[in-house]
């Protein structure tokens, strides 16, 4: 019989005068795998921070392994037969190796003699083999991808003999393509006794996979799912309280001129690549093992030497340095890193008009009024808060990506580089930049998405190039998605 691992009951919260649990409800029972899923703001990310230990909660009971925690003990993280978690801030020791890292902070003792590093490292080959990890023991943490930092993490958590363990929204797109292996594993970890509790913003392939899927908004426990009840569109409208999450309608670009081509593009990666994206067109690379985009990204920036033509119009131009993109009319954003391109000493305003005052200053000091009234009300468009003239160190991730995004219409590229831009971000938040793209190509900016997750280019893409092979095999017009993409 399963006997029941975790239990938040009434749990409730305050901020700032504002209440972000409100008698919150969660149940776990061993052996079974749970999502949490909700918008940014919804309380996850409050809920993520009790149980890690970094906030404590005003009301309400937790129980974990059938033991009652008060409001201010520790709950048993990091621990045998205790929680563990992975995300975005994992406790890996760099400079240990990833058997070191596994073992040697237990202070285990072998017939009272310290374990060596060869018996280490052969533990941790016949534990990865068990579970299909093919890592190297002997390798230095410091070297790990952030997806191979996450099976550290698990293995670490299986040799605790963990009871609980909390992921928090871990996917991006250098993972994504992992994402059976990560299933597996925690279906192995299940069988055993083990539970999961994933976290995250938005439907992915765990969804999909869990037992059950809570939602959380406003603090509370809207609605639960079970396996068999889940339907993305019911979650999704679940999630952010529409009912008319449909597809989206868009102009015939067929006639449109060619805005952006890359003709026969050579280095040591691409082979005589070519692909091109017409004026207002919104065009998608699907790259499920991100590399070709990796290096196109790169390319881009000027940090890969190339062969070959790129055309901008009827321009031809070169590409050796970050700074060429803006000046030949073209644009790149990474959406992983929406908060890391903020200036965060400057004002909201700023950080958008930064982009224009070049243009528009007189005299290099002074700002057009005119100039100066639109970046206000675009800075109030955006913050929620009324913090236009403040600094954007504590934006949010939200604010962040819509800065980012307006500062780019101020430039107005002919064409724009959009690397993931749908990363960890919520249903709202999602559809926000769906519509943001939208107005772009219907103002005749043409659009270039890359991601290893087809739905995030399906619902607004005019047409599809899939990568396959580090090379670009197909290419699917709009009209024949739902054929080629069921």
């Amino acid at each position: 019989m399963r006997k029941n691992i975790l239990t938040l009951k009434n749990i409730t919260k305050e901020k700032f005068g504002n209440r972000v649990l409100d008698k919150f409800y969660i149940n776990i029972v061993s052996g079974e795998i749970i999502n949490l899923i909700g918008l940014d703001g919804s309380g996850r990310k409050e809920i993520y921070s009790i149980l890690s230990g970094k906030e404590k909660i005003d009301e309400g009971e937790i129980w974990f392994d059938n033991r009652l925690y008060h409001q201010y003990e520790d709950l048993p993280v990091e621990q045998v037969n205790g929680m563990f978690f992975i995300g975005n801030y994992d406790l890996i020791i760099p400079d240990m190796t990833i058997a070191e890292n596994i073992y040697i902070i237990e202070k285990i003792n072998y017939l009272q003699f310290c374990v060596s590093k060869k018996k280490m490292e052969l533990q941790a080959k016949k534990m990865f083999a068990r579970f299909g990890v093919e890592l190297d023991p002997g390798k230095l943490a410091r070297n790990l991808t952030r997806y191979e930092c996450c099976l550290l993490r698990f293995m670490r958590a299986y040799v605790k003999r963990a009871k609980l363990i909390v992921i928090d929204d871990i996917f991006d797109d250098r993972s994504y393509d992992k994402s059976s292996q990560l299933i597996e594993i925690m279906n192995l970890f299940k069988k055993e006794g083990m539970s999961i509790l994933w976290m995250n913003s938005y439907p992915d392939v765990i969804t999909e996979n869990a037992d059950k899927t809570v939602v959380i908004c406003n603090g509370r426990t809207r609605r639960m799912f079970y396996k068999n009840e889940i339907k993305r569109h019911k979650l999704l409208e679940c999630l952010t309280g529409k009912s008319n999450l449909k597809n989206v309608e868009r102009l015939n670009i067929a006639e449109s001129q060619v805005a952006f081509r890359a003709v026969n593009i050579t280095n040591r990666y691409f082979q005589k690549m070519s692909f091109d994206c017409k004026k207002g067109e919104i065009l998608g690379i699907y790259d499920l093992r991100n590399k070709f985009s990796r290096e196109w990204y790169r390319l881009l920036l000027g940090k890969r030497g190339y062969e070959g033509e790129i055309y901008v119009g009827n321009r031809k131009v070169k590409i050796s340095e970050a700074y060429h993109l803006a000046r030949n009319k073209m644009g790149i954003i990474d959406g992983d890193t929406y908060q890391s391109l903020l200036f965060p000493e400057l004002s909201l305003s700023e950080n958008i008009g930064i982009a224009a005052y070049q243009k528009t200053a007189k005299y290099g000091w002074f700002i057009n009024s005119r100039v100066r009234k639109y970046l206000e009300r675009k800075g109030s468009e955006i913050s929620e808060n009324n913090v236009i003239m403040k600094d954007v160190k504590g934006v949010s991730r939200s604010d962040a990506m819509q800065i980012v995004y307006q500062r780019w219409a101020l430039v107005n590229p002919e064409v724009l580089f959009c690397f993931q831009p749908f990363l960890r971000l919520d249903a709202i938040t999602r559809a926000q930049v769906e519509s943001i793209l939208l107005e772009y190509s219907l103002s005749g900016m043409s659009i270039v998405i890359n991601s290893a997750n087809i739905e995030d280019i399906l619902t607004i893409c005019d047409r599809v190039l899939i990568v396959e092979d580090n090379q670009i095999q197909q290419e699917i017009e709009r009209d024949h998605f739902s054929e080629t993409f069921q």
